[in-house]
């Protein structure tokens, strides 16, 4: 039985959440302003006031306090906000206690990665990403491994093995799956996952290469070395860590994207900023603060 097959057996396997289809059809259509976004956050008051605690925060140096939706997308950018109602409403939906995985820390990963991979992916077109470029390279980083959450939540047993192997052998998350899971990964639980809820295909491709960009069609070699890269960094500098790290860099991701070692080593000293974003908008939904710890692997 394949990935998809499995997936499909699931009775209430998640859909993504209302807001979320709703803000990435407004970025897909022709009326992507400021007003229409900030009337679509305003119906939900519990979102609202995240946006704006966003926009208000030192983070963003504001020169004074700001009450207003619409004044929130033009301090942080159209871009910027929808992406981070977004990552709030996916955070909301898709936490909950488990024993195994901080779904917190989890989230801060997922979301730094999101950043960084929309970031890496603007440095293959001179930095002109249109609206829709930009969004698809940031969903592609925050979902890269949203299969490791249907391991957790749908697969539980399996899951709880490849935590277990990998702690005791002292390898990477990937490497467990690797010698456990015959071919499958999380990867692959995670592009099919995507592809069930009808995403873009370079998004689907971007997670099911994340790890091996080298392999990737070529379609989808410049998103999937994107999100290879945000992976990398966060594995290997320290910040955001989760799956443990990754010994080598992949040459061909580097050329793909068409960086230097010294614009790749820029990234690098830039992940720390990602990760401080992310704790701001993740420590904003008290909701999805989970109190058990992941175990390092």
């Amino acid at each position: 039985m394949n990935v998809l097959q499995r997936l499909s057996k699931i009775q209430e396997l998640p859909t993504l959440p209302e807001m979320a289809l709703k803000i990435r059809a407004l970025i897909y259509s022709d009326e992507s302003d400021a007003t229409i976004l900030a009337k679509l956050i305003e119906q939900d008051p519990a979102l609202s006031a995240k946006i704006l605690k966003v926009a208000n925060s030192s983070f963003y140096s504001p020169e004074k306090k700001i009450s207003s939706i619409k004044l929130a997308v033009t301090r942080i950018g159209f871009n910027e906000v929808g992406h981070i109602a977004l990552a709030i409403s996916m955070i909301k939906k898709f936490s909950r206690t488990s024993d195994l995985l901080n779904y917190k820390q989890f989230w801060r990963h997922s979301l730094a990665a999101a950043y960084l991979c929309e970031m890496s992916g603007s440095a293959n077109v001179n930095n002109n990403l249109s609206s829709i470029d930009s969004h698809i390279l940031f969903l592609s980083g925050l979902f890269h491994d949203i299969g490791i959450l249907i391991y957790d939540q749908y697969f539980h047993a399996e899951f709880e093995k490849i935590i277990k192997f990998a702690f005791e052998k002292e390898v990477s998350f990937l490497e467990a799956e690797k010698e456990l899971c015959n071919g499958e990964n999380h990867a692959l639980f995670g592009s099919a996952l995507l592809e069930l809820w009808k995403l873009d295909l370079q998004i689907v491709g971007g997670v099911r290469y994340h790890h091996q960009p080298e392999s990737a069609p070529q379609n989808f070699s410049l998103i999937s070395s994107a999100t290879y890269l945000s992976e990398y960094i966060l594995c290997n500098s320290g910040l955001g860590h989760f799956e443990g790290s990754i010994p080598y860099g992949n040459r061909m991701a580097m050329e793909i994207l068409h960086l230097s070692p010294e614009i790749a080593s820029r990234f690098m000293n830039l992940a720390e900023y990602e990760v401080e974003r992310s704790d701001l908008v993740t420590a904003l939904d008290s909701e999805s603060s989970i109190s058990s710890q992941l175990r390092t692997i």
